[in-house]
């Protein structure tokens, strides 16, 4: 079957979507401070989509920071610098290593700090989207009517902080009837000669550098929102179906968050590759696989969130990526609040708190630079994790000094980056209280607590009250823990602050208490039991996706060692055993799994489904065609199962063939 949303977990949804980006081997560890920075450029490039090819001259305005007297610019290994030359045009001596993604440039004269210059750089290359010389997405591509060049790609010389801030002209050319959509205000373009020239220009420091060339459709929303679509394949009732959930979560984010200075937004379709979207200044970005008649409304949560929280003010460098990445998938949750009340909001935590859980252990939120960019250990850390931390945050502080927050973020420090320390005291000032504990055992330390009760239930006067103590094994924890008392009558809930490895509480109640609950809406990250189960589920649902077979087992065999007839876990082996073609243990596992707890229910006919197409393959034509009826039986259609049961009784499976390729990339 193909895995999907309604198949797979809430990690494979929130991780697996970003898994595999190729990424530069310079963004793989934490980059040295540059000594310097970029505040312009003039950038004139021209599109060969044909060859695929790049050619691009970048003059470049930088500003010492400290003494230098040579630089080192990022740029990527599939370009090679042709000529640099200073302010007078006079050749540089440069050196660039073959595969290497950086070069460097020895100045005519030293710069003391505070000083500027100018360089030139000329450079070519080629984005061949058939070139993959890692497994995973491009970055950069440039084909016959569908380019795309990401900032972080580097396609153009910069800096180290791939955060960095600058103001830039972008000239594009390419050939005519294709279009360009970047940043920036956009001259009308010319044509001559079989050729059209684009002109963008971003005039204040930002996060700009995104191109996307194409021959595209252009679609303005029919209800006068500031929303253009440009589509290559998607037909355009993709993009009226959607306008009015992008106006109504813009519309949320600017009454939350405040306007933005610029409202209008390009929401562009590119070729299909595994990021599952782009944000830039004015931009969205999103996979041809990811539009169909509406577009997943969290998804543009947390992409549009991108236009507030990295565009408008960003992190001012890598180990700051939690006001970004973090804020921005917090963003969607509360969007869901917003549009799904408090139900809604209650499964984004229960979803955000098994992603984040993954690898929380990975790295502190602060050392956000340890992480490579965009793998799946940042994005359970950086981006849910980090996701849970506001929302705890949101609890600490309350509603109303958490949102006087947010919105005194976006406005104090729009048009620049923003440091870890420079957002913890906005919080302090805001929260009228200090908050380092807060930030010392969220953003600079790993670990969340799993919580024990231990109580008596009391008859009184009055009904009952339920006298205990809330135990946990973190030493300094400190946090407010809601407790929900469940009874014949209302429940009761108190916020108990827990502090340390014992907190007591009682809780008085009219009925008879029936369970007690620990945080029961996700309002802490924390562990439990049940949670461990999914936790170890989804790290093998990742690591299935990455191809990692033998490690997805490994950790659905964990999960079995919490639960041992946890149907999802047997069916997650079956599958990982199916893909390796061991189909006698793929066959165990699905029958495990139609015996376990059948959660969710759909295991069963699929497992069924499975055991079919295995007897199939192994030449048992009548066993295949008794469990295709057994799943027939259930009539639960999830995913279509029903019409792939009806196909493979009327013609047996065969499984196709793999290629070499196919092979090669497992």
């Amino acid at each position: 079957m193909k895995r999907s949303q309604k198949l797979t977990s809430a990690l494979a949804l929130a991780a697996g979507l970003c898994l595999g980006l190729l990424v530069p081997s310079t963004l793989r560890a934490q980059a040295e401070p540059s000594p310097y920075h970029v505040a312009r450029y003039e950038l004139d490039v021209a599109l060969g989509p044909d060859t695929h090819q790049l050619r691009g001259r970048a003059r470049v305005e930088v500003a010492a920071d400290e003494p230098l007297a040579a630089l080192t610019f990022h740029l990527n290994k599939n370009l090679r610098v042709e000529r640099v030359a200073g302010p007078d045009n006079k050749p540089l001596h440069f050196e660039q290593q073959a595969g290497a993604e950086t070069f460097q440039v020895d100045l005519p004269q030293a710069l003391s700090a505070g000083q500027t210059s100018a360089l030139t750089v000329d450079y070519q290359g080629a984005f061949d989207p058939a070139l993959r010389p890692e497994r995973g997405a491009l970055l950069g591509v440039i084909a016959p009517g569908k380019t795309y060049l990401l900032r972080e790609a580097r396609w153009f010389p910069q800096a180290a902080n791939l955060w960095a801030r600058f103001a830039m002209t972008l000239s594009v050319t390419l050939p005519e009837g294709e279009t360009a959509v970047s940043s920036g205000r956009a001259e009308p373009p010319r044509t001559a000669g079989g050729k059209t020239r684009a002109v963008f220009r971003v005039d204040e420091p930002a996060l700009v550098g995104t191109l996307v060339a194409g021959r595209y459709q252009q679609v303005k929303a029919a209800s006068g929102a500031p929303l253009t679509f440009y589509l290559l394949t998607a037909p355009e009732s993709s993009a009226t179906g959607s306008a009015d959930t992008l106006a109504d979560i813009m519309a949320f984010f600017s009454d939350e968050f405040g306007p933005l200075e610029n409202a209008e937004l390009a929401v562009v379709e590119t070729q299909d590759d595994t990021w599952e979207s782009h944000s830039a200044p004015g931009l969205l970005l999103l996979p041809t696989r990811q539009w169909g008649s509406t577009l997943n409304q969290r998804l543009l949560a947390r992409s549009l969130a991108r236009q507030w929280f990295a565009s408008r003010v960003s992190p001012a460098n890598a180990s700051d990526a939690w006001l970004a990445d973090g804020l921005c998938r917090y963003a969607e949750a509360l969007y869901i609040e917003h549009s799904a009340g408090t139900e809604g909001l209650r499964q984004a935590l229960e979803d955000l708190t098994i992603a984040a859980l993954v690898d929380e252990s990975a790295a502190p939120i602060a050392n956000a630079g340890r992480l490579t960019p965009f793998s799946p250990e940042f994005y359970s850390v950086i981006r849910d994790k980090g996701a849970m931390v506001f929302h705890m945050l949101r609890q600490v502080m309350g509603d109303e000094a958490f949102f006087r927050l947010l919105a005194a973020y976006g406005g104090h420090f729009a048009g620049r980056g923003v440091t870890l320390d420079e957002f913890e005291r906005l919080a302090e000032e805001t929260a009228g209280q200090p908050l380092d504990y807060f930030f010392a055992e969220w953003l600079r330390s790993t670990g969340v607590p799993q919580f024990e009760l231990e109580y008596v239930i009391y008859r009184t006067q009055k009904g009952f009250r339920v006298g205990g103590q809330v135990k946990q094994q973190l030493e300094i924890f400190r946090m407010p823990v809601p407790v929900r008392v469940e009874t014949e009558g209302p429940p009761a809930t108190q916020v108990v602050a827990v502090a340390g490895p014992s907190t007591d509480f009682s809780i008085e109640t009219f009925g008879k208490p029936t369970r007690i609950e620990i945080d029961p809406d996700y309002n802490v990250l924390k562990y439990t039991p049940a949670l461990r189960l999914r936790v170890a589920i989804a790290r093998g649902e990742a690591n299935f996706e990455r191809g990692r077979y033998f490690e997805a087992v490994r950790d659905y065999q964990q999960a079995l060692e919490v639960k041992v007839n946890s149907s999802l876990a047997h069916y997650r082996m079956g599958e990982a055993f199916f893909e390796q073609r061991n189909y006698q243990a793929a066959a165990n596992s699905f029958r495990e799994a139609v015996n376990g707890d059948q959660e969710p229910k759909w295991t069963l006919v699929w497992s069924h489904l499975f055991l079919g197409k295995i007897f199939d393959i192994t030449g048992q034509r009548e066993r295949a065609i008794n469990e295709y009826r057994r799943a027939l039986e259930t009539n639960d259609d999830t995913q279509g199962a029903l019409a792939e049961a009806q196909k493979y009784l009327q013609e047996p499976y065969h499984r196709e063939a793999r290629t070499i390729e196919q092979i090669e990339r497992r």
